[in-house]
């Protein structure tokens, strides 16, 4: 079909949406499509087609898309926000209606497969106008699985009700390694049990809705190695690997997990072959997920533009065409290969299926697969959403309601030196905030007398950091701001010149908790995982009394802090106590419903 006609009709067919459009989240009709009957339709080029996941540039649909959907059958799509998909809720659902309804106009007609990463804390695409939530290692600082089910679920609702049907989530990865570039706060925590027991409440909260992806299989969690520029390696015995990587994606199998994302790291203790990546190998895919431990979803590769596997095996197509042969049933791409990459690495599996390189029988199989979750979600009933139903479920006061909860649970007070916090500011004394996120709008409500230096970045300049200094030498107090410090020296550098001037000094570590490192002398220290809006208050009204902290370390500060260690305010003004939190112990100022309602994880 002629693309300009497709996306003319696209256009045409947004007008006239609600003819053939269904209530959001209506109920699954008692019609199930035949997936064998519909398999058996298929050309061998639509069922490649269906194993694709593509990306484009575009707030719409454009030529680029229609390309893919109707040259190269694309059966999923994956939108980003750096790639303008993803701008806000009544523009992302206009784009889904249009990506289905390009769908629609090919001759099987076969929905879509719509996807993003909206993990929640660090990694979300759907901010604006959304929910934005503190994140994994967040919620493994509370410790409850209620709150990492509730997360899930509004988040899976809302997704859904902008026309995303797969979340690439929850991260299963147990982030051991403090040095971890890629996962860090992404992760639950370092306990394999709390992974577990975390991601399997995540798991059901999403599947309410939409399709769940644990990743990165088989576990990402002890790299040092970002895997979009290199490829790690984990040198851990067989025997090491079920103690600690594989216990979160057994449980998730366990739980009924929909979908599994593979990861490009090298794993010689289950697959020896020379830099090979576990998303390219048939012993970790089809002999460890599929026989050893018997999950029967969707398995799903990361991005193959990633360096971890691009920059292997002769490119993305081949690198593609070993993929679907170790087991994968969809390949992910991205926009950072062009339309005609995209299609170059749909017609090199199309051939290696052809040449019979990779079985009929496998090719049914995944396909098969793909149209069982697509029937199981209500794809080919409710393939359409009406935008108009967008308030009802995104965004709405419970969601937000919910989530600054969680924020305010997940606050950890590290350390808290002569009872530095909460702060008892006069109101003649002077604030100074120096920070990688701007936190005075928020602050000045509770103390006028405040100053900021917002740098943005994540190695200031020694320019930045003398600015700093002078700025911090006029006030009477410092809150400090900091980022993955232990990775960026320059952070590292401003808060020891701050120290240098011996001033009552607050440091909020706002993504890794492992900061503390490069300056343990810090007066008062807290862990906010994250930089979402939601963290970014729940951290300020902590510090300045309004918040208790109920936080538990997730993860082991090397050397300095245990797991589980976390102190709390003897009262909102009174002195600090340090105390471990029994595990199952209630928030003195939840309801009497939500302490029904709250499980704690101990693990």
């Amino acid at each position: 079909m002629d693309v300009r006609r497709s996306v003319a009709l696209w256009m045409i067919g947004s007008l006239v949406l609600s003819l053939f459009t269904f209530p959001a989240f209506a109920a699954q009709s008692n019609r199930t499509s035949d997936s064998v009957t519909l398999l058996k339709q298929m050309s061998l080029e639509e069922k490649v087609g269906q194993m694709m996941m593509v990306g484009f540039y575009g707030s719409e649909p454009n030529a680029d898309i229609a390309r893919l959907i109707q040259e190269a059958h694309a059966g999923g799509v994956i939108l980003f926000a750096y790639s303008q998909n993803v701008v806000n809720p009544v523009q992302t659902a206009h784009l889904t209606n249009g990506l289905q309804s390009l769908a629609q106009e090919t001759r099987l007609g076969v929905p879509l497969l719509i996807s993003t990463d909206q993990e929640g804390g660090v990694v979300a695409r759907l901010t604006t106008g959304a929910t934005e939530w503190a994140g994994n290692m967040a919620l493994g600082a509370t410790r409850k699985t209620a709150y990492a089910y509730q997360a899930a679920k509004m988040t899976g609702e809302e997704l859904r009700a902008v026309g995303i049907n797969m979340n690439l989530a929850p991260d299963l990865d147990v982030n051991v390694n403090p040095a971890n570039p890629v996962i860090g706060v992404r992760s639950y925590g370092e306990a394999p049990q709390l992974v577990a027991d975390m991601g399997a409440a995540a798991i059901h909260g999403y599947q309410e809705n939409v399709i769940a992806t644990g990743k990165h299989f088989p576990g990402h969690g002890d790299t040092n190695v970002d895997s979009h520029l290199g490829l790690p390696v984990i040198n851990k015995s067989r025997e090491d690997l079920e103690k600690v990587e594989l216990v979160p994606f057994k449980r998730a199998i366990a739980e009924g997990i929909d979908a599994v994302m593979t990861a490009h790291i090298h794993v010689p203790a289950l697959d020896d072959t020379p830099d090979l990546p576990a998303t390219l190998s048939r012993p970790i895919l089809t002999g460890l997920l599929r026989q050893e431990l018997g999950y029967q979803g969707l398995i799903i590769t990361d991005s193959m533009t990633m360096a971890g596997v691009a920059n292997y095996f002769g490119g993305v197509p081949k690198a593609a065409v070993k993929a679907v042969q170790a087991g994968a049933d969809i390949i992910l791409l991205t926009p950072a290969l062009t339309t005609d990459e995209q299609i170059e690495v749909y017609q090199a599996v199309l051939e290696a299926a052809r040449k019979g390189e990779i079985p009929a029988e496998q090719i049914d199989q995944s396909v098969l697969r793909i149209l069982k979750v697509k029937a199981k979600y209500g794809l080919f009933e409710h393939r359409f959403v009406d935008p108009a139903d967008i308030p009802e479920h995104v965004a709405t006061e419970k969601h937000l309601r919910t989530s600054m909860k969680i924020a305010r649970s997940s606050i950890t007070l590290v350390k808290n030196e002569n009872n530095l916090l909460p702060l008892r500011l006069q109101p003649d004394q002077k604030l100074g905030i120096i920070s990688q996120f701007s936190l005075i709008d928020r602050v000045r409500p509770y103390h006028a007398k405040t100053t900021e230096i917002y740098h943005n970045q994540v190695n200031p300049s020694d320019a930045d950091i003398q600015a700093a200094v002078e700025m911090a030498k006029t006030q009477d107090v410092l809150l400090v701001g900091t980022y993955n410090a232990t990775a960026n020296p320059q952070q590292v550098k401003l808060v020891k010149a701050l120290q240098e001037l011996h001033k009552p000094m607050v440091v909020i570590a706002f993504r890794n908790p492992y900061d503390i490192q490069a300056f343990p002398d810090v007066p008062a220290y807290l862990a906010a995982y994250g930089f979402r809006s939601v963290s970014l208050q729940a951290a300020v009204e902590t510090v300045l009394g309004d918040n208790q902290p109920k936080g538990r370390l997730p993860v082991t500060i090397p050397g300095l802090y245990p797991y589980g260690h976390g102190l709390r305010y003897g009262g909102k003004h009174t002195d600090a106590k340090s105390e471990q939190l029994p595990a199952n112990q209630m928030d003195a100022g939840s309801s009497k419903e939500d302490q029904l309602q709250e499980q704690d994880s101990s693990k």
